[in-house]
């Protein structure tokens, strides 16, 4: 995530965010999540950044998602000499902070790791060895099917019902990659994932990956920090029928596609911003809430600003962004 300095304005809930009247009951199978990424502080910190505390106020009292989602970097390793113990405070502080919080609250979190939770590049398994010995006392609580590399990748299947009762209920299939580095690590475990019986029949399919099939923003848009072979893998992608790639890294929100690509690829921003490729002054932090109605075969995807808890229009995130890999073009919605 980017190390610019992190504002504190925003800390109190807006009152244009005050919880709506419960909805009626639907026939629609709808699913609200949240996507929050890329919140770690700087290197070591214990302490995470003002606007994560907002941020989990809107999820628990405002927002009131289903599931959160998250593409990674939730504590701040990924640096030499880290000892076991400053990993194990560090994964303690997330679970104060933000997992526990939630799991009270029965909201699943449902995640990818970052390069500072758990590098895949040589020097790091130490903290891979801390992420796995947290992850597997913390099962996501959702139907996971396969699990036998958790937590770097797995899958999982989140069912779906109308508010008015069982009848039209439908699924949501997940699969959670190790793009910690920028060479995909399990690519044929991918493909046969999407393969199977549970990923053909769900509704949506998304996949998790922290590093992004192309360059966002400034810093980052380049080898090593965008994924190898962008185009390659989103025919990958496609031929599996997904309908969402989400990304984190880049500090930067986007909601966008690649030219006559049917692939969404949703880019979660994070607290800590960082510019646009081309457009200076661009940066914003950014947590945003996803509607799904699954009937519909819509994603509705509203961007807020993490500090001041603001909704972002989408028509303000440029038209276009030609980064490193390919230029993706910005969509408002997303059907599949």
């Amino acid at each position: 995530m980017s190390r610019r300095p992190f504002l504190i304005a925003g800390l109190l809930l807006s009152t244009a965010l005050a919880a709506s009247p419960p909805a009626a009951p639907s026939t629609h199978a709808t699913l609200r999540a949240v996507l929050l990424s890329d919140f770690n502080g700087p290197y070591g910190s214990t302490v995470y950044p003002p606007p994560v505390r907002a941020n989990m106020e809107r999820i628990l009292n405002v927002w009131k998602p289903t599931v959160v989602l998250s593409a990674g970097d939730l504590i701040a390793g990924q640096k030499a000499g880290q000892s076991a113990a400053q990993l194990g405070a560090m994964w303690a502080a997330f679970e104060r902070d933000v997992r526990g919080p939630l799991a009270k609250s029965g909201i699943p979190f449902v995640f990818t790791l970052g390069n500072h939770d758990a590098s895949g590049a040589p020097g790091f398994g130490a903290d891979r060895e801390a992420a796995a010995r947290y992850w597997q006392m913390r099962r996501p609580a959702a139907e996971l099917l396969d699990t036998v590399h958790y937590p770097f990748w797995y899958s999982s299947l989140l069912k779906v019902c109308p508010t008015s009762g069982t009848a039209g209920c439908q699924s949501v299939f997940i699969a959670t990659v190790d793009a910690t580095t920028d060479t995909l690590r399990d690519e044929a475990w991918l493909q046969r994932q999407l393969s199977t019986p549970a990923a053909k029949q769900a509704s949506l399919r998304i996949v998790l990956g922290h590093l992004p099939l192309y360059g966002l923003s400034v810093g980052r848009s380049k080898a090593g920090e965008v994924l190898r072979g962008g185009d390659r893998l989103r025919e990958v992608l496609e031929a599996g029928r997904v309908n969402v790639y989400v990304s984190g890294h880049h500090a930067a929100f986007y909601l966008g596609r690649r030219p006559g690509s049917p692939l969404a690829l949703l880019a979660s921003g994070g607290i800590g911003a960082r510019d646009y490729v081309g457009h200076p002054g661009s940066a914003r932090s950014v947590v945003s809430v996803l509607d799904f109605d699954l009937t519909a075969g819509t994603l509705n995807v509203t961007p807020y600003d993490a500090d001041t808890g603001s909704a972002i229009p989408m028509t303000s995130l440029p038209a276009r962004i030609g980064g490193y890999g390919g230029s993706i073009e910005r969509i408002e919605r997303v059907k599949f």
